[in-house]
């Protein structure tokens, strides 16, 4: 996840929207302004700037363009990092369907399963991290940094670092039967896919988060996945779609 460079005007919008949310004194939900109709709700320790870009329409447009371009009525969604569950949500209204959400940062549950209760929509949420094969199921030292919506279990600077649960890649899709995996998990993507069966996944939205990967590791990553039978079909900002065309399978 990641928040557009803030301007000056950015700036001062996001001041008094924090002054806004000082002064709640329970909940307050929102609508946004885009044509997806997502609802957000939020309490007064909800982060005044991603609160500021969900009404700018600037929260995630990027992800829930391609989620709406991509995710088709009857999918079944796997999601790795879910945020505040703004995306789930979407996933929810256009597959029809429940959404698998892997989450393992413990300040976002609540958040998660608030926003799918505000939009209506059916919630199946793992709190633990996704891992590779090699790692296995078990518990996994996480790593988040001031600031809730920003967590990873690669290195963070100034973070602080809990045990959390964690699973297989391969037991996640066993257990969400997922046809599509959506992955935003600030990272550790590179190293997420390493030994792990795909075939059952058709469909793969994926942010990649070049700018600490470096520009080597980016783009071993996305030479991986279309060595594994899939088409680099779509991208926006730091987020691209693959499609799988074959039944090709490379480690």
């Amino acid at each position: 996840m990641s928040f557009p460079r803030d301007s000056a005007e950015d700036l001062a919008a996001i001041n008094e929207v924090a002054g806004m949310l000082e002064g709640l004194a329970g909940t307050r939900e929102f609508e946004s302004p885009t044509n997806c109709g997502l609802k957000l709700v939020v309490d007064r320790n909800f982060p005044a700037n991603m609160l500021y870009y969900f009404l700018a329409g600037d929260y995630e447009e990027s992800d829930l363009g391609l989620i709406r371009r991509h995710v088709q009525p009857g999918d079944k969604v796997l999601e790795l990092g879910g945020g505040v569950g703004l995306t789930g949500a979407l996933v929810g209204q256009v597959s029809g369907m429940a959404v698998t959400i892997c989450e393992p940062n413990p300040a976002l549950p609540p958040l998660i399963r608030r926003t799918f209760a505000a939009n209506g929509q059916q919630l199946n949420l793992i709190e633990a991290a996704a891992v590779n094969e090699a790692l296995g199921d078990g518990y996994i030292s996480f790593n988040v940094a001031p600031g809730y919506w920003w967590s990873s279990l690669l290195p963070i600077k100034d973070s602080s670092s809990l045990p959390v649960r964690s699973f297989r890649l391969s037991h996640l899709l066993e257990l969400s039967s997922a046809n599509v995996l959506l992955v935003d998990i600030e990272g550790y993507e590179s190293q997420l896919f390493e030994g792990t069966d795909l075939q059952s996944v058709d469909t793969l939205i994926m942010e990649i988060h070049a700018p600490s990967l470096g520009a080597q590791t980016s783009c071993n990553l996305i030479t991986s996945i279309i060595r594994r039978g899939f088409d680099l079909v779509d991208f926006a900002a730091q987020s691209f779609v693959f499609k799988r065309t074959q039944s090709v399978v490379v480690y």
